[in-house]
């Protein structure tokens, strides 16, 4: 049987990426504001869509799982991790001390990477939550029970600001930023609960009128200083007007199914082939394009929409020129 790549996927991914690129390139203010409300939740939810449930009991699935799922993100995530900092220690001339601190960060993870590797974070979270919501959907056989699992997670991930017993590295935070699996899975829940139903309803103008429509309705009434939200997954930032669980389970959400319905109309336009390209090397440059805005920045230029451009083109041009530096698995669709 034939297998189709489902190119709005991608899309949806070149969106995200994008939106993170330009989110670290600006000043914080109101535009970063509502980038951070949905670019992650959005990678998480896509990182739902093909999960499925394994037998648990049987140690030779869970081996399966972790050489698909798990072991080439951790190899790379190591790869990279010491490729920037050594790069960071060069252009910097940072001493040993430095050098050997910052590598030991890469152990613990979370929000002890910085610089560099300030978005590493990710790769930490993701790899977990992929975990839990397997782990989830793999013993829980109730929808209903499962909801009521990540939806508990995300209520209680509202009631503290930060982990304040446990400094590591004077951060207040758990390895891997662990305590924000209780986000993060909520969110790879949702993907896998969409994928796993009838999808399609994303593609037709309808919906994708209805979520665009609020999600502008939002915005709007966010200028307007009718209510307030930040929210940013890495430091545990919730701050909000209206009750955080509210806003937590619903503006993310409605954003970034938002942002799909978009992508599958893109799809159909001729400058979808170049943000499904984008979309394919995600990983490459959510790694690298940190180190890049600080070079491009060190270098005098200033304008936030060179610097964007930098920090799309050379990954893709490194991934696309050798043997891909970032392998992910593809996503299909059965035709």
């Amino acid at each position: 049987m034939l297998k189709k790549r489902i190119e709005w996927i991608d899309i949806a991914k070149a969106y995200g990426i994008i939106a993170v690129v330009f989110g670290h390139a600006l000043a914080s203010g109101t535009t970063t504001n509502i980038i951070y409300w949905w670019h992650m939740p959005l990678f998480f939810i896509v990182g739902g869509f093909f999960l499925k449930p394994i037998d648990t009991t049987k140690l030779t699935h869970w081996k399966k799982f972790f050489n698909k799922r798990i072991y080439r993100d951790l190899l790379i995530y190591f790869i990279a991790g010491i490729g920037l900092i050594l790069l960071y220690s060069i252009l910097y001339d940072k001493n040993w001390d430095y050098l050997i601190n910052h590598l030991s960060r890469l152990l613990v993870g979370g929000r002890t990477l910085n610089l560099y590797t300030s978005t590493f974070w990710f790769v930490n979270v993701y790899l977990l939550s992929i975990t839990a919501v397997t782990l989830l959907i793999s013993t829980v056989k109730s929808r209903i029970g499962q909801l009521t699992i990540v939806g508990l997670g995300l209520f209680v991930s509202t009631c503290y600001d930060k982990i304040d017993w446990l400094n590591l590295y004077s951060y207040q935070t758990m390895p891997w930023n662990l305590d924000i699996v209780l986000i993060a899975a909520f969110f790879t829940y949702v993907g896998y609960l969409f994928f796993h139903t009838n999808w399609h309803w994303i593609e037709k103008p309808l919906p994708i009128g209805l979520l665009v429509g609020a999600s502008l309705a939002i915005i709007g009434l966010y200028l307007n200083q009718k209510f307030s939200f930040e929210f940013s997954m890495k430091s545990h930032l919730i701050q909000s007007s209206e009750p955080k669980i509210l806003m937590l389970a619903t503006i993310p959400l409605i954003f970034s199914f938002g942002v799909m319905g978009l992508s599958a109309l893109t799809s159909k336009l001729s400058i979808g082939l170049l943000l499904s390209t984008i979309g394919k090397h995600t990983m490459i440059i959510m790694y690298l394009h940190g180190a890049l805005l600080d070079i491009a920045e060190q270098a005098g230029i200033e304008n936030v929409a060179v610097k964007v451009v930098i920090a799309l083109v050379i990954p893709m041009l490194l991934a696309l020129l050798k043997q891909p530096v970032v392998r992910r698995n593809s996503v299909y669709l059965q035709g």
